[in-house]
């Protein structure tokens, strides 16, 4: 997997969460599960941010032709984080004020990846050389593999069984991203003894 295949599976995960969140069913839990649900989106999206910004924002940024798109698409994430995080300390998710406040989010958000998708990934493709295009793909790993750890990291105390849960979520997932870069090629003969849990801290 590349660069643009890792960004396209992004937004596959980000766009069934979108649609997810105001299809939570559940009788009396809908709202839990909304939460839950928008925590998931929330996390994806900061993620996904960490990763393109350590990826491509950088190479981008040195070129006056996209370094106005990298500074207009993170005042894009800017816009639709801040209204997620009020909707996810609201108590009022089964409302239909929370619900309409929720699809003028996702509209910022689908909009932001239409053009990382549409404007910026090609850009990107244009810009950087088959070997750039390699070590952008080892930068947006480490860059996502970093953001699940600290996360994973922060939520270690006050975890009840559901916390587990997701921990144990999010370590799968570091581990299937260590494991693909490495059976990728992407990583050194030097860097095998790291594999999965050493990966996070290595640095070029």
């Amino acid at each position: 997997m590349d660069v643009w295949q890792l960004i396209e599976r992004d937004h596959e995960n980000i766009a069934q969460l979108i649609h997810d969140v105001p299809n939570a069913l559940g009788g009396r839990s809908v709202v839990r599960n909304r939460e839950r649900l928008l925590d998931d989106l929330i996390d994806q999206l900061e993620t996904h941010a960490v990763a393109v910004r350590a990826s491509l924002y950088e190479p981008l940024s040195r070129t006056s032709e996209t370094r106005r798109l990298v500074e207009d698409l993170q005042g894009e994430q800017e816009a639709f984080m801040r209204p997620l995080a009020g909707l996810a300390r609201s108590r009022r998710k089964d409302a239909d004020g929370w619900l309409d406040a929720f699809a003028d989010a996702a509209f910022l958000v689908d909009q932001h990846l239409h053009r990382h998708t549409h404007e910026l990934v090609p850009a990107a493709r244009k810009l950087l050389s088959r070997e750039e295009v390699e070590h952008a793909t080892r930068l947006f790993i480490r860059g996502k593999v970093n953001a699940l750890k600290s996360r994973q990291q922060s939520r270690v105390s006050g975890m009840g069984l559901s916390d587990l849960i997701v921990i144990g979520a999010v370590g799968a997932v570091v581990s299937g991203l260590a494991l693909l870069a490495w059976r990728s090629g992407l990583f050194g003969s030097r860097d095998l003894p790291y594999r999965r849990s050493n990966l996070a801290a290595e640095t070029d």
